[in-house]
């Protein structure tokens, strides 16, 4: 397979959520990223999205050397070099996205669709939709919506970015949201702890507001948290999530490290009851 020998290409990149840019293909409906084998040609589809208002950049991916520890429990000791396809890793993480296709264009040809099913090994799929760590429905979507919304205004179609949204709420109030908690001292190793004792980090802005990170699965929680590490990760019902606040924060932030969506917390009842879903009390 072409795609699995790639050593080096381009993949378009979308700024506005901080993530490989989606699309839906239109001949068989599947959620995809483009992938160019040369640069040049990566950068003249940017320019034909532009056109239509849609924000991406060109990121290169290669594969590059990197020395890691032989002994990871010595992170000082004697090291090891390894090479990294960051092309292989991108395609790695497609399934956490809900992605399931990558629009490949090779030089001077037309771009082809390929299924991440013939790319990747069945059991990476399985393990996704398996595991409730990831929800692949609610990130997706999440990507369509903010990639519409966050368009050049009069290029967004309103009609689309409404049913995107209750889309992506249809699926928010119905998830297991993500938060980072920091443990009362002394039960930092302990599996259970006093969540009533926890600590809530925040994020604050340049501007001053506060937001409360929250995340759609365990990989953009773990994104989240390199460095931080003190932080655990709790599984919270949307309907609860309401338990959990900073004061002064003027909303939660979905995913900071990704499509960085704001939900304000007096919104939270308004979309259950929307949706039918009852609220639990905060």
């Amino acid at each position: 397979m072409e795609v699995k020998a790639l050593k080096e290409a381009c993949v378009l990149h979308s700024p506005l959520t901080n993530m490989p840019y989606v699309e839906c293909e239109q001949k068989d409906f599947n959620d995809q990223v483009r992938l160019y084998e040369v640069k040049t040609e990566a950068e003249e589809a940017l320019k034909e999205l532009e056109k239509q208002g849609i924000r991406v950049t060109v990121q290169e991916l290669k594969t590059v050397e990197v020395r890691l520890p032989v002994n990871a429990k010595q992170p000082e000791g004697e090291k090891k070099n390894l090479y990294l396809n960051q092309v292989r890793q991108l395609l790695s993480t497609l399934p956490y996205m809900g992605v399931n296709a990558v629009g490949y264009k090779p030089k001077g040809k037309k771009l082809q669709t390929v299924e991440l099913a013939g790319l990747l090994p069945e059991e990476l799929q399985k393990k996704v939709n398996a595991s409730s760590l990831y929800q692949p429905n609610l990130q997706l979507t999440g990507l369509y919506l903010m990639q519409e919304a966050r368009r050049k205004k009069e290029y967004v179609d309103m009609k689309q970015l409404h049913a995107m949204d209750e889309e992506f709420c249809s699926n928010l109030v119905k998830s297991r949201l993500f938060l980072g908690v920091v443990p009362p001292e002394g039960q930092e190793e302990e599996q259970k702890f006093d969540l009533t004792k926890c600590q809530i980090p925040y994020i604050k802005h340049q501007n001053g507001d506060r937001f409360l990170p929250v995340f759609t699965d365990i990989w953009e929680f773990q994104k989240y948290i390199q460095g931080k590490k003190n932080l655990r990760p709790i599984q919270v019902p949307f309907p609860e999530i309401g338990r959990f606040w900073v004061k002064d924060a003027k909303a939660y932030m979905i995913n900071p490290m990704g499509f960085s969506l704001p939900v304000t917390k007096e919104m939270i009842p308004k979309m259950l009851d929307r949706f039918g879903v009852k609220e639990n009390p905060s």
